[in-house]
Parts: C-alpha cells; sequence; structure tokens
C-alpha cells in the first residue's frame, strides 16, 4: 500500500502540471475519468494503509487537493460555457 500512496501522489503531481498547463489530455473525457478513479483510488489508499501518519495525511490532504481542483474546474467550465 506504501508504494501505491507515492504513486498516486506522483500522478496528483503530474495532474497539478496537467492542469496548470490547461492540457487537452486532462480535460478529455478519458482524463477525467481517471482523474476521479485516481481520487476515490486516493481515499481507499488512506483508509487501508497503515504507514506511519506522515504518508496518511500525504494521501489525505493530496486527494483532497484533487476534490477541490475537479470542484474548480468545473465552476470555471460552468463560468465560461455560460458566456455569450
Amino acid at each position: 500500500m506504501k508504494g501505491l500512496a507515492w504513486g498516486l501522489m506522483l500522478f496528483y503531481l503530474l495532474v497539478i502540471a496537467f492542469w496548470v498547463a490547461n492540457s487537452p489530455y486532462l480535460f478529455s473525457l478519458w482524463g477525467i475519468v481517471i482523474w476521479l478513479i485516481s481520487i476515490v483510488l486516493g481515499f481507499v489508499v488512506y483508509e487501508q494503509i497503515k504507514e506511519p501518519k506522515i504518508i496518511r495525511k500525504l494521501i489525505l490532504y493530496s486527494s483532497s487537493f484533487m476534490v477541490f481542483l475537479v470542484i474548480v474546474t468545473g465552476l470555471i467550465h460552468f463560468a465560461v460555457t455560460s458566456m455569450p
């Protein structure tokens, strides 16, 4: 589980880089589906991991930040598509 947690955190860093760069890979249908699956997987790993508290906190905070980014992305999309 510890390796999966570190792998997820590296994937989250890649998502942040794609988000900042406004990458079409992240905002395609497959990109969003994989992004949402990784968030769910992050919370599952958080519940299952029995490692030191620092890894648990890092996976919780990074998964929560990904939820925040999804919400912000949805709000941006709503604002842009509602413009005339």
